[in-house]
């Protein structure tokens, strides 16, 4: 290791880690600080997204064969979900993945170096490692990229057991009989999901009046009629007050629309969103400018008020997922390395819900069409009109497309159904393309398919779908 780099990133997530290859692909000597070895590759790679998405793939096969009979009319024998195998699968899953991480620092000569980074000044950081005395790095150019951590909520004590967050949830020991989610945002409704199809008694709470407030209210109203189809219990307008641990039981008390209500379960998930990781790493010191909630303020090249000093990912307000991270972390390493980036589009920028029946989208909701006096239409189309959401039985959900009424240009799309976080893509395409709805109508897709469906539902914009 040098005590002097072009470039040093502090945190190796799907920002930090993008950035620094993509800064060692460009020329510069780099490094990377982190301060916990075991998670390496950031929250998303060893405790978000991936474990979480092999564990549900895990459970949407136990479901497949489940309902085996109705579905192909295999006669399957289903006994109870062995955790301790769903676990292992995805912590395999994660490791495997940071193998593949740890090659390509070294393909591209990365220096990564463990321990936690905390400015002294602009120009220098202090590196307290695992062991040994700390040790003070250099480098002309920094990223902060230290990524978030899960939201508090007064009135509920996390005890790691009983009343967990995400983090402890993907590493639970056996199904629990009865599970809260506190939080009916997207990681909220991917657990709610995840423990309905292993079997435990699921009840969500979300204090707005829809489950994923930040979709299209028809998605958010279709996903919540699954949820409830599924026998899931579904409180919104409603907020957590009290949990108490008693043993293996959690007794909460839920305020609504319908007064305050009691009820017992096994494991409380807390999913209320997360806070960005800046407390202690020296902002102050090194003079970089954060508002009240401890993001940090950048340009569009992801620079500082510190003309030296750059930051990417769940540090900034801007959408807390993996893709913008990795985004913001290219845009930084392009204006270290002298090139002028292309600004991230954030309005073109995909959701994606990874729910029994998933929820993806772009752009703006009809709702926010309407808050923002746009002159558009909105057309819509069912899967259950085409063939391969019938014979693969899918038929849940539909396409909603939005368009400007002058120039017909895509404004938004949201899709409820299935796969939707792989059909989302045309249209995140079209946005940034600046595409017409009728490109997407005129365009051939094979039949038959799922995303067949965008055609009709584009078709409905300003016209009528063949099969609506």
């Amino acid at each position: 290791m040098k005590d002097r780099y072009d470039y040093l990133v502090i945190g190796s997530g799907p920002a930090g880690h993008v950035s620094a290859i993509k800064a060692a692909q460009l020329g510069l000597k780099v490094a990377v600080v982190e301060k916990d070895a075991e998670m390496f590759g950031g929250v998303c790679l060893n405790e978000g997204c991936i474990p979480a998405k092999s564990l549900y793939n895990s459970a949407r096969i136990f479901d497949l064969l489940r309902m085996g009979p109705e579905l192909c009319g295999l006669e399957a024998q289903c006994g109870g979900v062995d955790m301790a195998r769903l676990v292992k699968k995805s912590r395999d899953a994660a490791l495997q993945l940071r193998k593949g991480l740890s090659f390509l620092f070294k393909k591209n000569g990365i220096d990564l170096v463990k321990g936690m980074a905390r400015f002294i000044d602009s120009g220098t950081v202090r590196v307290s490692g695992e062991a040994g005395e700390p040790f003070s790095v250099k480098a002309k150019n920094y990223l902060i990229a230290t990524g978030s951590t899960p939201k508090a909520l007064p009135g509920i004590d996390l005890d790691g057991k009983n009343v967990i967050t995400s983090s402890r949830a993907i590493r639970l020991e056996k199904v629990p009989e009865k599970a809260l989610i506190v939080g009916g945002g997207a990681i909220g409704a991917e657990f709610a999901s995840f423990f309905d199809l292993i079997g435990a008694e699921v009840a969500i709470v979300e204090i707005e009046d829809a489950l994923l407030p930040g979709e299209d209210r028809e998605v958010s109203k279709c996903l919540e009629s699954v949820f409830k189809r599924k026998g899931m219990t579904v409180h919104t307008s409603s907020r957590v007050t009290k949990a108490s641990v008693k043993g293996d039981r959690v007794t909460v008390k839920i305020k609504g629309g319908k007064g305050e209500q009691a009820g017992d379960y096994n494991v409380v998930l807390v999913s209320v969103g997360r806070v960005p990781a800046t407390s202690g790493i020296g902002l102050e010191e090194a003079g970089i400018e954060a508002d009240g909630g401890g993001f940090i303020r950048v340009d569009p090249g992801m620079r500082t008020n510190v003309k030296n000093i750059y930051a990417a990912g769940d540090v900034l307000r801007t959408p807390m997922l993996a893709h913008v991270a990795s985004a913001e972390g290219e845009a930084a390493a392009e204006a270290v390395s002298g090139n002028k980036p292309e600004p991230v589009d954030y309005s073109a920028v995909p959701n994606a819900v990874y729910t029994q029946v998933q929820v993806a989208s772009v752009g703006v909701t009809e709702e926010a069409a309407k808050r923002e006096g746009l002159d558009f239409s909105a057309g819509k189309q069912f899967f259950k009109a085409g063939g391969k959401a019938v014979v693969n039985s899918q038929p849940e959900g539909f396409i909603k497309v939005i368009a400007d009424n002058r120039t017909h240009r895509l404004l938004g799309a949201h899709i409820i159904g299935h796969e939707a976080a792989e059909l989302i893509h045309e249209f995140i395409v079209a946005k940034t393309a600046g595409l017409k709805v009728e490109d997407i109508a005129r365009s051939v897709h094979a039949h038959p398919t799922f995303s067949e469906t965008a055609v009709d539902a584009c078709r409905a914009v300003f016209g009528r779908p063949v099969y609506g």
